[in-house]
């Protein structure tokens, strides 16, 4: 897929002109200087042409050292990029941006410089200006209002032509190895003959991407856990919590399976929040929860548990979510076979909505752990996609109901039917004569069998009533 890098200096609307080419807001927009950080990068299209973009924090002469790596890591984005549409204001070219520009012309990258803020005819006579500093391609925009986004569109597509018919290969995704990557087709993949005939409508899941979000409390270790994952450097690591603002994503293979990594912001209280940019960094975090299909929620282990791990972790299940729990920075403690176990009775006295959820003990740092995190990620995944024929379950069903029969009385409670409705989330439906006053500590029995007998350990699940 072609990769287009917005660059520029800090504060010249990339990150709005990415939601504008993107057709959503996924970027977090501020006039504050330097909201962006990390790399953006999603998959769009434009003109029917598949594309992947990618949003870059602001190049400047950073001396602190996280301006430093958000700095690099927008220059190798820039390497890395197909096509590069380099972003200036319409008011004038700093030094920052001749130096940009000086970098775009060595490197032969095709490119368009986009000036913004072409938001009146005054502003739009100054784009001619522009072309003095010997760039192929030169756009009037104004991100903000829309204007000039058809024009950008046909110059970006032109030049994507063009480099077709003079035969110059824009590599793809799939061509181009991602660092890390080398070794990937020494998995295990799942085809077609690992799949039962009798289930194989079900199991279309398997060849499906898994998407991960990895959540948790600022400064855990979420974008290391990723980087770690990815293996290579895609999310900035810094001691400053709240480093991650935009969601960040990334991809490894694992035994034949394709996970796209989501790394959060920090989630923290609400009465802690007061920056708009931190509000829209967490809110994309809690979005983030929605659409995924599995969850690390990393915790540090040298500090512990906190109020704000239960709302997460009551989310998740809230959400039918399969999820592990990384105590991450694992090897920073001593006795660590006795802490385990303290620290997993701590979790499941506070947590109970998680007695279910697998804790395991990871170092982000020195990888410990990691492989055997992301095995048991797909043992709960395949819990997530179970399902049970109705034959058995209510097989099951009367052997519970005679082990231990539902209340009687003047007016008896009878179940009489079960079946299961949906996988991912996991939901059965119970038939019962009256669904007014049915006991709580009964329907509780119910879900224990359930989760002991018909293999569903680890997950969270539903189980509705039903008259």
């Amino acid at each position: 897929m072609i990769r287009i890098c917005i660059a520029g200096r800090p504060n010249v609307g990339k990150s709005t002109l990415f939601n504008r080419l993107y057709g959503r807001r996924v970027a977090i927009t501020d006039s504050m200087p330097g909201v962006t950080r990390d790399a953006v990068a999603m998959e769009a299209e434009i003109g029917g042409r598949p594309v992947l973009l990618v949003d870059t924090g602001g190049i400047g002469e950073g001396e602190a050292e996280l301006d430093t790596q958000v700095y690099d890591r927008s220059r190798r984005e820039m390497a890395r990029a197909d096509v590069v549409l380099l972003l200036v204001e319409v008011g004038g070219v700093t030094g920052e941006d001749e130096e940009l520009l000086d970098l775009l012309r060595r490197s032969g990258t095709p490119s368009i410089l986009v000036v913004n803020k072409v938001d009146n005819s005054e502003r739009d006579q100054m784009v001619s200006e522009f072309w003095q500093y010997g760039v192929p391609e030169v756009v009037g925009v104004s991100a903000a209002h829309g204007l000039g986004m058809d024009d950008l569109e046909d110059r970006i597509l032109a030049l994507l032509d063009g480099a077709d018919g003079e035969g110059a290969a824009l590599a793809s995704d799939a061509e181009r190895p991602e660092d890390g990557e080398e070794n990937a087709g020494d998995d295990e993949s799942v085809g077609d003959g690992d799949l039962q005939s009798t289930e194989e409508a079900n199991d279309a899941w398997k060849t499906r991407p898994v998407r991960l979000a990895i959540i948790g409390q600022p400064n855990t270790g979420k974008s290391s856990l990723l980087n770690r994952l990815a293996g290579e450097d895609r999310a900035i690591v810094s001691d400053l919590a709240g480093t991650t603002r935009d969601v960040v994503e990334a991809r490894f293979s694992f035994r034949g399976t394709e996970f796209i990594l989501v790394d959060t912001a920090g989630i923290r209280r609400r009465s802690r929040v007061h920056e708009n940019v931190e509000y829209y960094a967490v809110q994309r975090a809690l979005d983030a929860i929605d659409d995924a299909e599995l969850a690390v929620l990393v915790i540090d282990a040298t500090k512990g548990l906190s109020e704000q791990d239960k709302k997460i972790a009551a989310r998740l299940t809230d959400r039918g979510r399969g999820a592990v729990v990384a105590l991450n920075k694992w090897d920073l403690l001593d006795d660590r076979g006795n802490q385990l176990n303290a620290i997993t009775d701590r979790i499941h006295f506070l947590f109970p909505v998680f007695q279910h959820v697998p804790i395991m003990p990871v170092s982000a740092l020195t990888g410990e752990g990691v492989d055997a995190m992301v095995k048991r990620l797909l043992h709960v995944r395949s819990e997530l996609h179970r399902r049970v024929d109705t034959g058995p379950l209510n097989q099951a069903l009367q052997r519970w109901l005679e082990e231990t029969p539902p209340p009687s009385g003047k007016r008896p409670f009878k179940v009489r039917y079960i079946t299961q409705v949906s996988t991912n989330p996991v939901r059965f439906v119970v038939f019962v004569n009256r669904r007014k006053g049915f006991p709580e500590f009964y329907l509780r029995y119910l879900r224990n069998r359930i989760r002991e007998e018909m293999g569903f350990a680890h997950v969270p699940f539903f189980v509705d009533l039903r008259e």
